[in-house]
């Protein structure tokens, strides 16, 4: 009997007894899995895992014209391991042979000598007998207990990395018609066997572990339908299958569509982030072409991860190494890795034809950008665990690539449960704020309490996450502890030293769609208005009075954050933080380096603490290549106490000021990335109003002054006598309203708070200056010249929202308008020419709204967010991006939402 017949025949007769444990064990999921009719698993069709049999000849093209030589060194590179035995030499680890399995298989579908110019020692069909012969080693020896471990997918290069059943089913699925019927049992049953031993924890799914163990799950890809196995086969595939819709498609793509808002993000720090992104996307590969399905254009999650990857990249580099921007459970993670340029490959790979833009970019990301990697360069490169996926199944050099301004990668973007900003795409010295607004808690792990919190870049690290929780290599100490609100730049409620809030209660199983709906209890938050004006500013109102809703600490919570655009060193910050609470409020920043008092003096108030009675600090970063500088002032309230901490041993401290225990030296990496000085500013009042002014540290000179305002009904900054910012005093939204200022410079207003959807006129001195409506964000927005002081009159008209019976209906198609149209310049609306564009969506999903001239440049991005179905408007105030006004004449403002595209032409008269 030869060695494959008898390892067959060990297999075949201990799957009974697998079986019927099964059977038993098995608790039997709420999901039931349906192919589509037409898909290649309903129709029974070999190859289908990662690519069809049309998928084998396009794959077979790009080998040719795009990858020949990558592709001889792969075949030289397996003909050497050829005649190894499994088990030995350079096959004798776990990912050797899985990498080696893969790679055979693919070679006997490729069938080397069929391209031209490759020379091969073999022949198509020994490769496939090699490929045959490793699955059923691994069939034979793998443990059965093995759990795929959570970095597995990530790392593919070493005995711990690969993932066995991922190639097991390539084994089986490309083999197919080379097999024998013994053989393929034999490979599908150890795939049973696996999930038969499935990691099975009470977790949440969406998370690390769940990541890399749900192609467990997905084990019967490979053999579902395939009725020559045998009735048992049969059975025990629906159920595989089951598991799978219930994990994957449901618990894991379907909540992340969900919690993350129909875009990307993660809820865990960057190492852990990079092992369920890859871990995900390599199923959603082979997965997708198995189900006809590409889920990368379909699922949000997939789709938008390009984008989490760039905006959560420090843009200035510490010692040439881009940084992720870190939370507490971070580790310090380097953002020019293998696995974030395996991500944006898979991705590109797969957006190539769904969304040829963010498929350039992530293109671009790889091959041409100063964080990515070519395949050639990851670490412990090796062509038999690196090229299937990077080169020959996904790949780049196929795709476009475009930089982030010729893709039109937006500088202002919804992304999950953050908010980003960026002033520009430039490498090393762009502004990046993250404001952390999510709308749902979900119960894993290693999710933190960042509710309101934000991280602020420019030049360097000015505001940043303190606390290391994790192991982050040399210079970086790990805390035992430290994971919450106080070591994060929030608006936090004392006495306890955490700042913790009082969420309700979520269940570790709370890991369905259905859980994560407006008023559940992992409801925490809601933005309640947001909005986005290219070159000029970005709004943001966030409500997160539910994250206390289970305590007495406070009635409300609510946190604004603007971002005024301006030049370089004219740059501002602007937040608002709005409670209701008895309790002592503590405005927190963490920051790597030294606060100055500006106009003041710290005293010594304790070990590592200091406090002044000063209303502005400076903070000045020039580690490494940083200089980046801020201004932070204190406009409200009035009374209020500055708390320093640092020095060392006080470089992470809690909210009473106690030290954070860590073990290892903090070095200078340790401060740039996870800050060294926290600031607080403490009062008992309920109303805090904070202006940064950010800049270059090496020509900003002195801070531009900022002057408190308020009314009866309104507060608000006149920042450098040009920018002036206004929100409302209460909950109440405002109607009517008078502010005077004083400036000899033209002013840019922006006033919140307002009541949505209502038309407004602006007077000054008995002239109109502004009109238009306060739109679905309640903001009024305009520039005018006051000529020393002037009082400014807003008062609100009729309401401009969509009627009831005609917001409950959901449009069928998409559709857009315009009103007026045309529009003037002439001098009585000079200060605020506009029209609005209404808008119609069928469904839920990433529109994005755009003006563009004839010549069809684009003028202006005015929208790019997730919406829900229905109707919409936005007003179009006839600037460019820069915020200067156009030329009258034609222009169209172009939608565009899932694919489709519709279009309307806006006359701008003179």
């Amino acid at each position: 009997m030869t060695k494959s017949k008898f390892i067959m025949k060990k297999i075949a007769k201990s799957f009974l007894f697998v079986y019927c444990c099964l059977l038993i064990v098995v608790e039997l999921t709420a999901q039931t899995f349906t192919p589509k009719p037409d898909s290649p698993i309903a129709q029974g069709a070999h190859p289908r895992i990662f690519v069809t049999a049309g998928g084998v000849t396009a794959m077979r093209g790009r080998i040719k014209n795009h990858y020949k030589t990558d592709f001889q060194n792969f075949v030289d590179d397996l003909d050497n391991l050829y005649n190894v035995p499994a088990g030995a030499g350079n096959l004798a680890e776990w990912n050797e042979l899985f990498g080696a399995a893969r790679a055979f298989a693919l070679l006997y579908q490729v069938d080397p000598r069929t391209i031209s110019g490759v020379m091969a020692q073999h022949t198509k069909k020994e490769y496939g007998q090699k490929a045959i012969e490793l699955g059923l080693y691994l069939a034979q020896k793998l443990p059965d207990d093995w759990d795929e471990l959570h970095h597995g997918a990530s790392n593919l290069t070493t005995e711990e990395g690969g993932l066995a059943s991922l190639a097991l089913q390539v084994v089986y699925d490309w083999t197919h018609d080379l097999s024998t019927l013994e053989q393929r049992r034999a490979l599908a049953s150890r795939l049973i066997t696996m999930w038969n031993n499935r990691y099975d924890s009470e977790k949440v799914k969406l998370e690390n572990h769940y990541a890399a163990n749900v192609h467990v799950y997905a084990g019967a890809l490979c053999f579902y339908g395939d009725s020559d196995l045998g009735a048992s086969f049969t059975a025990a595939a629906k159920q595989m299958m089951n598991s799978f819709q219930d994990v994957f498609i449901e618990r894991q793509l379907g909540v992340a569509a969900k919690i993350f808002e129909g875009s990307s993000d993660w809820m865990e720090g960057d190492s852990y982030s990079m092992d369920a992104f890859t871990g995900l996307m390599m199923l959603a590969g082979a997965s997708g072409s198995v189900l006809g399905e590409n889920f990368f254009a379909a699922n949000p999650w997939l789709h938008f991860a390009p984008l989490y990857i760039y905006y959560s990249l420090i843009p200035m580099p510490y010692e040439g190494e881009y940084y992720f921007t870190q939370h507490n459970t971070s580790s310090g993670w380097s953002g020019r890795d293998r696995t974030t340029s395996a991500i944006m490959n898979m991705a590109a790979a797969s957006l190539s034809a769904a969304d040829p833009n963010l498929a350039a970019f992530a293109a671009w990301f790889c091959e041409r950008s100063p964080y990515g990697l070519r395949v050639d360069d990851y670490a412990y490169y090796k062509p038999h665990l690196y090229d299937f996926f990077y080169k020959f199944v996904f790949g780049t050099r196929i795709v476009p690539k475009k930089s982030p301004d010729e893709a039109a990668i937006p500088l202002s973007l919804h992304l999950g449960q953050m908010h980003v900003m960026r002033s520009d795409h430039g490498y090393d010295d762009a502004t990046l704020i993250q404001f952390f607004s999510m709308q749902y808690w979900y119960q894993n792990g290693h999710n933190e309490e960042e509710i309101g919190s934000f991280n602020l870049h420019r030049f360097g690290p000015l505001v940043i996450a303190a606390t290391c929780t994790k192991n982050a290599g040399s210079g970086i100490p790990r805390a035992e502890s430290g994971k919450g609100m106080a070591q994060n730049n929030v608006f936090g409620l004392g006495p306890d030293k955490e700042l913790a809030l009082e969420r309700s209660s979520v269940s570790d199983e709370a890991d369905t769609s259905q859980d994560f709906v407006i008023g559940a209890n992992t409801h925490i938050g809601t933005v309640e208005a947001r909005e986005y004006r290219p070159g000029l500013y970005d709004y943001v109102n966030y409500n997160y009075t539910r994250s206390y809703k289970a305590g007495s600490k406070a009635t409300l919570a609510r946190r604004a954050l603007v971002y005024l655009r301006g030049p370089v060193n004219h740059e501002f910050v602007v937040v608002m933080d709005r409670v209701e609470s008895k309790q002592e409020k503590y405005f927190v920043i963490h920051t790597p380096v030294d606060i100055e008092a500006v106009g003041g003096t710290w005293n010594a108030a304790g070990k590592g603490h200091w406090t002044s009675a000063a209303k502005t600090v400076k903070v000045t970063n020039r580690i490494d290549r940083s200089h980046g500088q801020m201004y932070l002032t204190s406009v409200l309230p009035q009374n209020t106490a500055l708390h320093k901490f640092g020095g060392p041993g006080y470089e992470w401290v809690w909210a009473d000021g106690s030290p954070l225990d860590y073990r290892g030296s903090f070095e200078e990496v340790a401060r740039y990335l996870f800050s060294d000085h926290t600031l607080h500013i403490r009062s008992p009042e309920n109303l805090f109003l904070t202006v940064m002014q950010i800049g270059d540290a090496n020509t900003m000179g002195e801070k531009a002054p900022v002057e408190g305002i308020s009314g009866i009904i309104w507060i608000g900054a006149l920042i450098d006598k040009e920018r002036l910012v206004i929100f409302s005093k209460d909950e109440k939204p405002m109607a009517n309203l008078y502010y005077t200022i004083n400036s000899n410079k033209t002013v840019k207003h922006l006033v919140t708070e307002l009541d949505k959807r209502r038309e407004y006129t602006v007077k000054k001195g008995g002239g109109v200056v502004a009109t238009g409506t306060t739109g679905p964000n309640g903001t009024i927005a305009f520039s005018d010249h006051p000529n020393g002081a002037a009082t400014y009159a807003i008062a609100l008209g009729n309401s401009t929202a969509v009627d009831a019976s005609r917001a409950a209906a959901v449009p069928r198609t998409l559709a857009i308008k315009n009103y007026p149209n045309p529009f003037s310049q002439i001098p009585r609306f000079a200060g605020n020419p506009s029209t609005t564009i209404t808008f119609s969506l069928p469904r839920s999903g990433r529109a994005t709204l755009a003006i563009y001239n004839t010549a069809g440049q684009l003028v202006r991005t005015l929208l790019a967010d997730n919406l829900a179905a229905g109707t919409h408007q936005i007003n179009w105030d006839a600037a460019n991006a820069d915020g200067a006004r156009v030329a009258s004449g034609l222009y169209f403002a172009r939608l565009e939402f899932d694919g489709l595209v519709a279009q309307v032409k806006l006359v701008l008269a003179k």
